[in-house]
């Protein structure tokens, strides 16, 4: 019994050594991934003021973050933030978190948010937390089955004075049920492990109990041993005694005996001393009888003790007996807790397998929709390489990333350099056509709302976006709003002069510096967009028809990068918002957009 139960804890403590050490392994990927989410999330936010900083700060809030601390120090030594520095601080105090760009919080510190959101407005710190419930916070982190999702809080964000693109809003969840749902069954799993936890707690407590109750009462039955030995000794002194006073009177008896006959032999003048010793014989006689019946209780009471020491040795065999059964129930239970875990583990296995079953299946229904009311030929690509590509392909970014910090850390290797550059190239290319991809999914998917919308105020909005780039290259925008009133989607507006800045950035000529210049005016009930640039232009005779198609690239310059979606794109939105979209362009003369939209709600 004593190997079996030695065995079991060893048994126990091999796994539990094991399951450590795999839980701080998790724990350092975990970190690294952390750390490359929020370093990629910077690429789509933008601060105002950081021409005036000399680092980028990130703050970490919480005490027993020191792993994740050192994880940002590691990568902050040999990346960049905006081309600035950066600078990783620990914070403690609700107090600390201004001065810095970023600040990072998770749910178990047990900040309210809104004892933090108050004190973040118009400062330009992006608040990033983790496990919070659906979009109150600015952009917050759950994990479930080994990967990251998140959600973005754009009025939160908009609140703190910083701007968002509109392309990290297709990596998010979106939905609230789908971020609950999500919730829910990390809590289930959490409670079913948690109910687990406390029935086998119950039932060590309940063997100790029972180990304390007979430990009590082999102590008992020992004093009662012991006290039974003595009187056991007590009655053989007294038999001892008894057997020897018999013995005297026996003497005696023989004596008197002797002695009698040799009275009978005598006169009668000897027959009162005969009568004398006859009550002498008759007393002794008495007395002889009187020491039998106690030796007579001395032997009842010596069986009586005789049968306790009987039971209680049984007694004390039926204790060991409880006593084995109660370790057998104690190995029994370990041994049920280790089944209860891996059969708690294979139903968790086979219900994610079940559930993923379920979402292919349920995104197999949702393809062939999606394919009977949409163009064929471009939802069949767009929607299969949707999330399910995204996610991917950002892990793949992130595992070259770390790989190349390591190749640099050691000796220099060109061939394995060499790779490495190819990978994330490569890498980036692909990121750039699953993120064409999304947009034009999401445009395809998500019904925006339709408002009043000021024109100028939009394309100023996302002009500070690109005023860097602008300046750097030497560029000019001229602008000139009359009427620039339109009843649009405000977002769809913004992706529209998003795409058209992109192309005129890229597309620039070589010859001349790049100059845009937009003008609004209304025209019977519309407003017209008139959208100019001196970039190469087009040759509207060779690409005749193929203006605003899909992956159409019209260049043949390899070192400008794009997918060819960008028109598509646009004729996509100015299409959703019930407008009408005509292009003018010569070989190296510019372009020019002319592009209509409704003045006011045509159910008005």
């Amino acid at each position: 019994m004593r190997s079996l139960q030695l065995i079991a804890f060893l048994f126990l403590s091999i796994q539990l050594s094991f399951s450590q050490s795999g839980l701080e392994t998790n724990k350092s990927i975990r970190n690294k991934q952390r750390v490359n989410y929020i370093y990629n999330i910077t690429d789509y936010i933008t601060w105002s003021h950081l021409d005036n900083n000399t680092a980028f700060r990130i703050g970490v809030f919480g005490k027993d973050q020191e792993s994740l601390i050192e994880e940002f120090k590691k990568v902050a030594a040999k990346k960049r933030i905006k081309n600035l520095p950066v600078r990783v601080v620990k914070i403690t105090n609700v107090s600390e978190i201004k001065d810095l760009e970023i600040v990072y919080i998770h749910k178990r510190d047990k900040l309210k948010m809104e004892d933090i959101l108050p004190q973040l407005t118009m400062e330009e710190v992006l608040l990033v937390s983790e496990n919070y419930p659906f979009r109150v916070s600015m952009i917050n982190f759950m994990e479930f089955e080994n990967e990251f999702h998140f959600d973005v809080n754009v009025k939160n964000i908009n609140n703190a004075g910083l701007l968002v693109s509109p392309q990290l809003l297709t990596f998010s969840i979106q939905q609230q049920k789908d971020w609950e749902e999500i919730f829910e069954k990390l809590e289930l799993e959490q409670e079913v492990i948690e109910e687990q936890t406390n029935e086998l707690k119950e039932l060590n407590r309940e063997i100790e109990h029972q180990q304390l109750q007979l430990d009590a009462q082999r102590e008992q039955i020992r004093l009662q041993q012991r006290s039974l030995v003595e009187q056991l000794e007590e009655i053989r002194i007294r038999k001892e005694e008894l057997e020897n006073k018999l013995e005297e009177i026996n003497v005696q008896q023989r004596e008197l005996a002797r002695l009698k006959r040799q009275v009978g032999e005598k006169s009668e003048e000897t027959t009162r001393l005969t009568n004398t010793l006859n009550q002498q014989e008759d007393t002794i006689e008495y007395r002889k009888r009187l020491l039998m019946r106690q030796k007579h209780k001395a032997l009842e009471q010596e069986q009586r003790i005789l049968s306790q020491v009987q039971a209680i040795n049984n007694q004390e065999k039926e204790l060991d007996n409880q006593l084995g059964r109660l370790r057998s129930q104690g190995l029994l239970i370990y041994v049920f807790s280790i089944i209860i875990v891996i059969i708690l583990a294979l139903i968790i296995l086979a219900w994610r397998q079940y559930k993923r079953k379920k979402r292919s299946e349920a995104e197999v229904r949702i393809q062939n929709k999606k394919l009977m009311a949409l163009n064929e030929s471009l939802d069949s690509f767009v929607y299969r390489v949707s999330h399910d590509l995204k996610a991917p392909v950002i892990n793949v970014k992130n595992m070259v990333s770390m790989l190349k910090e390591n190749t640099e850390e050691q000796e220099n290797n060109t061939l394995t350099t060499k790779i490495i550059e190819n990978l994330e190239l490569s890498s980036n290319r692909l990121d750039l056509t699953i993120t064409d991809l999304l947009e034009l999914s999401r445009i395809e998917k998500v019904e925006e709302e339709r408002e009043k919308v000021n024109i100028q105020e939009v394309f100023n909005t996302i002009l500070k976006e690109y005023e860097r780039e602008l300046k750097e290259i030497g560029a000019i925008v001229k602008t000139s709003f009359q009427d620039s009133g339109t009843y649009s989607s405000s977002a769809e507006l913004s992706s529209v002069f998003q795409n058209l800045l992109t192309n005129s950035i890229k597309y620039r000529s070589k010859n001349r510096p790049l100059e845009i210049v937009l003008s609004t005016r209304n025209r019977e009930g519309v407003t017209v967009l008139d959208y100019k640039d001196n970039g190469q232009g087009i040759d509207l005779k060779k690409f005749e028809g193929k203006l605003f198609s899909m992956f159409q690239r019209f260049t043949s310059d390899q070192s400008i990068s794009g997918t060819g979606v960008g028109m598509y794109i646009i004729k996509r939105l100015i299409d959703k918002n019930n407008g009408s979209i005509s292009l003018e362009s010569e070989p190296d003369k510019g372009l020019r957009y002319l592009i209509t939209l409704p003045a006011k709600n045509s159910l008005s």
